[in-house]
């Protein structure tokens, strides 16, 4: 949530190209919804799983993996698009939460479950950084320096957190999940994103040089976080989580290419 908002606050919206995000997030969810499908009347699992599964195959480690690239490597204009396409993934997931939530909690009322997102510390992050955004909030030195310090720690508690579970023992149909996830995230993603801008006229390759290098990334770690939940073994998405994190240090780079 911390990092959420640090860079939710650097976002200049006016600067971003909502033709290049939404074909994005049109990519995404073709991903979404057919690994979902997959993993419901192929695989054969429950409606909670099929879920978690085609989040994992669409949502991306952009936080912890493009972003920090793109912080480094681009000018403001290319990384405003990563931003843009963290703020949908969030309201993406909390459109998932809702989902799982009625799927969990059969007796639980719409309206209560609408109101226990308010918990959901990534949307709070989001609507936080928005809010000060739209009011022109300065926010003091101090404040910035907590962010920082916060961030920082997600990456090395994220992996510590995996590291356990690849410890455990994977089934065979867990390991042909996790290839599914694998092959979506970091293979059927970016090209289906390319053919989707190839055939915009209005958009140039150059400027969508850091969307494609998210589409290219690894799996996120909503899926991860939040599959013991809802009721799933974690297993096969964090294996595909630390292969495709291998996979995507030529992934990454091959997409930026494109540009």
């Amino acid at each position: 949530p911390a990092l959420t908002l640090k860079i939710i606050l650097s976002i200049n919206i006016s600067n971003v190209n909502w033709t290049l995000i939404f074909s994005y997030v049109f990519s995404e969810l073709i991903i979404y919804v057919t690994a979902l499908l997959i993993g419901k009347y192929i695989f054969n699992l429950k409606w909670n799983e099929a879920i978690l599964i085609g989040m994992a195959s669409s949502f991306a480690n952009h936080l912890l993996f493009v972003y920090p690239i793109a912080l480094n490597e681009y000018q403001a204009d290319l990384i405003h698009p990563i931003v843009a396409i963290i703020g949908f993934d969030v309201i993406f997931l909390v459109i998932n939460l809702i989902i799982l939530d009625l799927i969990k909690f059969k007796n639980l009322k719409l309206k209560n479950i609408f109101i226990k997102q308010f918990s959901n510390l990534p949307l709070i992050a989001l609507i936080l950084g928005l809010t000060i955004i739209f009011l022109d909030i300065e926010l003091p030195i101090s404040i910035h320096r907590a962010l920082d310090f916060i961030a920082n720690s997600a990456a090395p508690c994220a992996l510590f957190a995996a590291g356990i579970i690849l410890s455990q023992k994977l089934e065979k149909t867990e390991i042909k999940i996790s290839n599914l996830i694998i092959l979506f995230k970091i293979i059927l993603h970016p090209v289906l994103l390319i053919l989707i801008i190839w055939n915009l006229d209005n958009i140039d390759f150059s400027l969508a040089e850091t969307t494609i290098m998210v589409a290219s990334a690894p799996v996120g770690l909503m899926a991860l976080i939040f599959s013991t939940q809802y009721g799933m073994n974690p297993n096969a998405i964090t294996r595909a989580l630390m292969i495709t994190t291998l996979f995507s240090i030529v992934t990454v780079p091959l997409a930026s290419m494109f540009g």
